[in-house]
This record gives structure tokens, C-alpha cells and sequence, in this order.
């Protein structure tokens, strides 16, 4: 891989990655401007298909045509896992801050190791060990603070309910994305996941808006989901699943960062000390993951 290559590739997965991390910052913002959680996810769902749609109906329409088995498995992803963790990391951002969510979510590195080798048998090697236990000693800081009554417990219980099925999310998206184009199975994700949330909540609202509910639900829909998922494959068809990976290891410290700007968020030191040790789990994680990936190559 050359200089320029991997340059672009670590561009589109820092855009990806600082789009990912608005998402928390936009939710807040959305409840303080008097949004409910179900119109939030309608919304949101609803306009990054449309927007998705349009783009791929102009750029490459090939990327809408899917086989019943995409359909099925976008249905899986979207109906289900896609709009339970939705719900469940909206849930959260109402009770904790966006820092602290965004962190928990984050815990998913260590849950789909874990999850995978009870499924598919892999081995736990030493490294994934390490980078368990830091991970769950970093949420231990966290969810300590919340038997202390710095946070809410019922926060951080649907933090860890984003996190899990994100988890599972990530497993089976793995397997679907094996065959076929993934930026074909994403899009449909999203319609299943903005045809849920529809049927749970009719978008009948949609003229009871003011101008700020609207550039809310436009910015959580256009940047946090919209082209979050474009660049993020854009990233991905670059330098790699892994290497992204490792470059969108910023996602959590962006959030954090957003949210003392933007929320005036403040984390004790037990929070701060916690999320450090997380995302040094993260990042090693993503580097353990880069390196594997590499070898086949180098034998």
C-alpha cells in the first residue's frame, strides 16, 4: 500500500469516525429541544434511507439491487439488532452523559471477542486476554461511579444493552458481509431499521417541527448515519477493515471532546480514569486485529 493510498484511507476513516461521534452530541442536544426518543430514530432512519437511495440512484444504481438472501439478512440486521441498539444508545444518552454512553458502547471490542470464540471457537490468545481485562477494568471504574450516584445504574444498564446487541450487530455482520457488497446490505439495514421504527412510531410529526427539531434530526440523519456509512466503506474499500479500525479508534475521544465543548460535560475522576483505560484497551484491540490480518499475507 502506498503513501497516498493510505492517506485517503486515514482521511475517510477520521471523517467517518468524527460523524460516528456527533451522533451522542446530536441526541442530547435533540432531548433538550424537546424530541422524543422514538421521533429521534424514526427520523433519523427515515431520511439517511432516502438520502442513501437517492445517492446510490445517481452514482451506482447496482448497489440497490439485492437477492432474497440480502434481503433476509438486512432484515435480521435492521428490524432487529440495528434498531434494539438504537433504541437501547438513545435510551442511555437520556440518563448519563454522551462520554459516558459513547465509552460503554465502546466496551464492545472485548463482548465480540468474548461472543466469538464461545461461537465460533476461536482461541483466546493471550493479547485478546490483556485487552479483555483492560477493557472490563475500565468499565469497572464506570460502573462503580454508578453504585456511588455519580450516574444513573439505569443509564449505564441500557448503555450495556446498546453495547451487547452492537456486539451481535458486528458478529453477524461479518458473516452477511462475506458475500455480496456491503454498501448493499447497509443501505437495506437502514430501510428495515427506518421501516421498524416507522411502524413503532407513524412519522406523522413531521410537520409539528420547529426549525431547530429539524436541522437536529437532518444532522443526526445526514452526518452521524448518512455519510458516517459512506465514508466509513469508502475507508474500508481503501486500507482495510483493520487499519480502519484502528484509526477509528477516536470515535470515543472525539465524543468526549464534542461533549465538553458543546454539553459543558464533566467526567469524575473515576469516569476519566476508566475511559482511558478503555480506549487503550480499544486501541490495542484494533492494532491486535491489524497485525493478525497481516499475517497470511507476510507467509
Amino acid at each position: 500500500m502506498n503513501d497516498k493510498l493510505l492517506l485517503k484511507g486515514f482521511i475517510y476513516s477520521i471523517i467517518s469516525a468524527l460523524c460516528y461521534a456527533c451522533l451522542a452530541i446530536f441526541v442530547k442536544i435533540g432531548y433538550e429541544n424537546g424530541l422524543s426518543t422514538q421521533t429521534m430514530l424514526t427520523f433519523r432512519f427515515l431520511f439517511a434511507a432516502i438520502s442513501m437511495f437517492l445517492i446510490f440512484a445517481l452514482t451506482n444504481i447496482k448497489i440497490l439491487k439485492a437477492n432474497i438472501n440480502t434481503i433476509f439478512n438486512a432484515f435480521i440486521l435492521g428490524s432487529i439488532l440495528y434498531t434494539a441498539q438504537s433504541f437501547f444508545f438513545f435510551e442511555s444518552l437520556k440518563y448519563v452523559s454522551a462520554s459516558i454512553t459513547e465509552l460503554l458502547l465502546y466496551i464492545y471490542p472485548a463482548a465480540v471477542t468474548l461472543l466469538s470464540s464461545v461461537i465460533f471457537k476461536e482461541k483466546l490468545r493471550r493479547i485478546k486476554i490483556f485487552y479483555i481485562l483492560l477493557i472490563i477494568i475500565g468499565f469497572a471504574f464506570i460502573f462503580g461511579d454508578a453504585f456511588y450516584s455519580r450516574l444513573e445504574l439505569k443509564g449505564v444498564i441500557f448503555g450495556l444493552c446498546a453495547m451487547l446487541t452492537y456486539s451481535f450487530f458486528l458478529i453477524l455482520s461479518q458473516k452477511f458481509t462475506k458475500k455480496g457488497n456491503p454498501l448493499t446490505l447497509a443501505f437495506y439495514t437502514i430501510l428495515f431499521a427506518a421501516a421498524s421504527f416507522s411502524a413503532i412510531h407513524l412519522p406523522k410529526d413531521i410537520f409539528n417541527m420547529n426549525i431547530n427539531q429539524y436541522v437536529i434530526i437532518l444532522s443526526m440523519s445526514l452526518i452521524s448515519t448518512t455519510m458516517a456509512v459512506l465514508f466509513l466503506y469508502k475507508a474500508v474499500n481503501t486500507i482495510g477493515a483493520s487499519l480502519t479500525g484502528v484509526f477509528s479508534s477516536i470515535e470515543p475521544v472525539a465524543t468526549i471532546i464534542l461533549s465538553i465543548i458543546f454539553l459543558s460535560d464533566k467526567l469524575s475522576l473515576y469516569q476519566f480514569t476508566g475511559g482511558i483505560i478503555i480506549i487503550i484497551g480499544i486501541v490495542i484491540a484494533n492494532i491486535y486485529n491489524l497485525k493478525t490480518k497481516k499475517e497470511p499475507s507476510q507467509s
